[in-house]
């Protein structure tokens, strides 16, 4: 099965974004919430309905790929925190030891901070890598 331009498209904006030194917070977070909503949407079409990353997670781990498994869910949770706030994806991500992500709980600011740790080039790394495991099949 061969995947559509848009992922690939997709991917190489959010990259090019990640690359761009002077992207404001507001920037990478909405390029996080848009790039995770639409690389779902587009790759829906793998799984039957219902909650596309856990099926997702769930499909590479049963195919030996518990690592990428874990860190693309992490992603959706840190997504999901991004554009709907505290709540459940936040308490998960909380439990995780270590923390895959700078949380922050500052007045004003995301919980996520998505100017740490390469934040957006990880995102794109791991879905691309997703996307070509997805592929193989």
């Amino acid at each position: 099965m061969t995947d559509t331009p848009d992922v690939a498209q997709l991917l190489a904006n959010a990259q090019a974004l990640a690359d761009t030194p002077e992207a404001t917070t507001d920037q990478i977070e909405a390029m996080v919430v848009e790039t995770v909503s639409a690389f779902e949407a587009r790759l829906q079409h793998h799984f039957a309905r219902g909650p596309f990353f856990v099926k997702l997670r769930n499909k590479l781990a049963a195919e030996g790929h518990t690592d990428l498994s874990q860190t693309v869910y992490t992603y959706y949770l840190a997504a999901n925190v991004l554009k709907h706030g505290g709540g459940k994806s936040l308490r998960e991500l909380e439990k995780i030891e270590p923390a895959p992500f700078t949380l922050q709980d500052e007045e004003g600011k995301a919980l996520i901070d998505v100017t740490a740790d390469e934040f957006l080039g990880g995102l794109v790394e791991v879905l691309s890598e997703t996307k070509r495991v997805l592929a193989a099949k």
